[in-house]
């Protein structure tokens, strides 16, 4: 696919979303929209693909192929997703998270520039506030609810559970089964992260178990729960020819479950979709709050909006001057993920680049308060805009 670079003159309407949220599509649909979405380039893009929803975030000249939404609806579908309120559990709190890991997989890999920078950090900035006004004690996620439902079965007696997966979904609900008593196997390819699980798990007793499941992991125990990043799923009817059916909670985007033995676990097994419907809209912000939240968000796409409009026409320096410190940002950013310096080295470090920064473009700057070149020179010797 081939796209012209855009030009100095880009507004809002070069921003576009594609999405299908658990409203719209089935676990199935959503699963094919992310593998089609994701052979999709654009000049910039970022592919969220997270429990209920696949969006792809693009800025192009054209909106990507399907239905979409573009200009100021797509910057506050941006907003709304980051701040979770449009999840299943407003302010889903592992959701920001899932946002924030896809973005800066997307900055590492070089497929974000300016524009998306700069709109998931105010998003990701509004979704860390949002979630700061949740109810003390309120469920905070789809694991939580999922959680609960799983305990309500397995009753109070210490059971035996599998949890298959390590990642947020996973470490909620088994440190929520391993709290109330029951005792925990967690299965991973991964021996290091499965033993860094089993340590953080509160009860003693609890286990792990390297590689994929089997039908011996399976039989004996009286909870499941899956949450995994798979393209295949990994409980089928096989697993379950012992006839003793777990109750299983299906966290999995794709589904871990396969048909036939979704068709065999039928009302013992609760999946995405379904704890989606159950939920609902649950009250985890109070009503005002969440009305003066919506009303803030509407203030972000309007400073975002006004940010876009003073990069597309704002001085020469200004514009030299921000890109190069959004270039030094961006490489301290991938410095402090590495986390091999201390604080004070990182503020060194900061301090440093920022006073380089500064005498490297204090010639330039000279020249262009004299009038040796204006806002579109610039763009065009540092290609701003390519």
């Amino acid at each position: 696919m081939t796209h012209r670079p855009l030009t100095a003159n880009r507004q809002l309407d070069h921003i576009h979303v594609r999405y299908a949220t658990f409203r719209e599509r089935s676990i199935d649909e959503r699963a094919a929209d992310a593998a089609a979405l994701s052979a999709i380039t654009a000049e910039e893009h970022v592919l969220l693909d997270t429990c209920h929803r696949v969006e792809l975030v693009t800025v192009d000249d054209a909106p990507p192929p399907g239905p979409s939404v573009t200009g100021r609806r797509a910057v506050r579908r941006v907003f709304e997703v980051v701040a979770g309120l449009d999840s299943a559990v407003i302010a889903e709190e592992q959701l920001l998270g899932q946002v924030r890991a896809t973005y800066e997989a997307a900055l590492a890999a070089g497929s974000t520039g300016p524009l998306l920078n700069e709109l998931f950090r105010r998003a990701l900035r509004f979704g860390r506030r949002v979630r700061s006004h949740a109810r003390p004690g309120a469920p905070r996620s789809l694991a939580d609810t999922g959680a609960a439902w799983l305990l309500d079965r397995l009753g109070e007696e210490p059971a035996a559970v599998l949890v298959a997966g390590t990642g947020e979904m996973a470490r909620l609900t088994a440190t929520r089964l391993a709290a109330a008593g029951h005792v925990v196997t967690v299965v991973s390819r991964s021996a290091e992260r499965a033993g860094q699980l089993v340590a953080q798990l509160p009860g003693r007793g609890h286990s792990s178990a390297i590689g994929a499941m089997v039908a011996a992991s399976v039989d004996g125990v009286m909870g499941l729960v899956l949450a995994v990043r798979t393209r295949e799923p990994i409980l089928s009817a096989e697993l379950l020819e012992s006839g003793t059916w777990p109750w299983t909670l299906d966290l999995s985007t794709p589904a871990a479950v396969a048909p036939d033995a979704g068709a065999q676990l039928a009302d013992r097994l609760l999946t995405l979709d379904r704890l989606g419907e159950i939920v609902g809209s649950v009250p985890v912000l109070a009503p005002d709050i969440e009305r003066r939240l919506r009303a803030e968000l509407e203030r972000e796409v309007d400073r975002f909006a006004a940010w876009l409009e003073a990069r597309r026409s704002g001085d020469a320096i200004g514009l030299l001057h921000a890109e190069a410190d959004a270039v030094r940002r961006r490489h301290l950013d991938r410095l402090r993920r590495r986390g091999t310096l201390a604080p004070e080295q990182l503020a060194a470090v900061e301090a440093a680049s920022a006073a380089m920064v500064g005498d490297l473009l204090h010639g330039p700057s000279v020249e262009l308060r004299r009038g040796g070149a204006d806002a579109d020179a610039v763009r065009r010797l540092f290609g701003l805009d390519a």
